[in-house]
Formats: structure tokens, sequence, C-alpha cells
């Protein structure tokens, strides 16, 4: 596996990315996108774990929370050994201000993503318009 720098943090992360949008399903529209059981999870992120993956994305909107929980539960003790990249931005409940990047938000969807991931750190956090390309020092010109 390769490594590169996540931006100027000094944190190494693998060039793969495994992102979780298929983990948990629940209703439309994620169930449409997939749908993949805990023990699929726990399969998969194993399986990328023995193969050097050491970085993983996320989104609080992902099966609406599931996602979250389902990569927390199956990193289990391994968490320490990874980087966990989530998103804040999207629409947890019809009420206001559940959806964006006010601080309110932020704050609100931060400290329910840590519970679902059953950690107390997350690294990096991020809205919709930060480019992962940009966060690894990658010209998006030129990503492949």
């Amino acid at each position: 596996m390769q490594y590169q720098q996540l931006g100027p943090t000094g944190v190494y992360v693998s060039r793969l990315c495994l992102g979780a949008m298929t983990f948990g399903g629940g209703g439309a529209p994620w169930n449409i996108i997939g749908a993949l059981s805990q023990s699929e999870v726990d399969v998969l992120v194993g399986q990328s774990l023995d193969a050097g993956i050491n970085f993983f994305d996320t989104a609080n909107v992902y099966a609406v929370g599931e996602s979250e929980k389902f990569l927390g539960k199956a990193l289990g003790s391994r968490r320490k050994d990874v980087v966990v990249a989530t998103k804040v931005f999207g629409r947890m409940d019809p009420s206001p201000n559940q959806v964006g990047l006010s601080r309110l938000h932020i704050m609100r969807q931060s400290e329910e993503s840590l519970t679902r991931l059953n950690t107390d750190y997350i690294e990096p956090l991020s809205g919709p318009r930060v480019r992962p390309c940009h966060a690894l020092g990658r010209d998006p010109e030129r990503a492949e």
C-alpha cells in the first residue's frame, strides 16, 4: 500500500480510501445506493485493514447515520490505527437548524457523529465544499 501525507497535517493516509456510503442502507435513496449489512461491512473493513488501507470516509447523512454506526463497530479496537473522515453538512431532520455549516449544526453533528462512530475523535471533519484532492495536497486537474 502506498501512503501520502494528508495536507500539512503530518498524518499519512493510504492512497486508497474506503468510502462508507453503501453501509447500512435504510430508506430511499440509501437503499438504492447500497445496503450492506453489518456482517458484510465487518468483512469489507477487515479486508481493507489487512490490505493496508488506513483511511475511511463517511458522512452523517449516509443511511441517516447508520453508515457511521456500522463503520465504528467494524473498526472496533483497530480504530486507533486509522484515519476516519466524516462530513456534517447534510440534513438529519426537518428542523431548520439541522442542515448546513452553521456553528450550531457543526457542533451538534460532530457530537452525534462521535457517538455513532463510537470514538473520541474524528479527523478530518469537512463540509461539502472541501475537495478531498485539495486536502491530500493534489491538483484536482491532475487527479486520477
